[in-house]
């Protein structure tokens, strides 16, 4: 009997090539999320640093220019910060629909697998009724042998 050969294997190959691509770009943007989380934080520790300064230096005193820029250093920074959230949440989003797009590849994957074990189940069926038939023919042209040579 010739070699197993799954007949949808071209197929799979790709929609595993499809899976491997989806999975890299869910992983990219992952990384530019946990980016855009850390640059967030380091923000949010800027703008605490800033306005512990600016309390500081209130008390000790400070010329009204001073004060007026670096509280409108803070400003700016705190605008950084909520578009920094923002692009954020539409990260998270996209990360959610790419995460569909690598579950909808994972099922697709998972179907031709299945398919291919059950295409494997019925060759193994089929080799074995094979195997038995040869066997049967075997045991029989020996019982023939025996009968004509003894």
């Amino acid at each position: 009997m010739k070699k197993f050969r799954f007949s949808l294997a071209k197929l799979k190959r790709y929609k595993e090539q499809i899976l491997e691509a989806e999975k890299n770009a869910l992983g990219i943007l992952r990384k530019e999320l946990n980016d855009l989380n850390a640059e967030l934080d380091a923000l949010i520790r800027l703008i605490d640093m800033k306005s512990d300064e600016l309390e500081y230096i209130m008390i000790r005193g400070v010329t009204t220019a001073d004060l007026s820029s670096r509280k409108r250093f803070i400003t700016v920074k705190q605008q950084e910060a909520h578009e920094k959230k923002r692009q954020i949440a539409l990260k998270e989003a996209e990360i959610e629909r790419q995460l569909n797009v690598v579950i909808e590849a994972t099922r697709e994957v998972g179907t031709l697998e299945k398919l291919e074990e059950r295409q494997l189940e019925e060759y193994r069926y089929a080799e074995s009724k094979e195997q038995e038939l040869f066997i049967e023919e075997f045991v029989s042209n020996i019982g023939q042998r025996k009968a004509v040579g003894g």
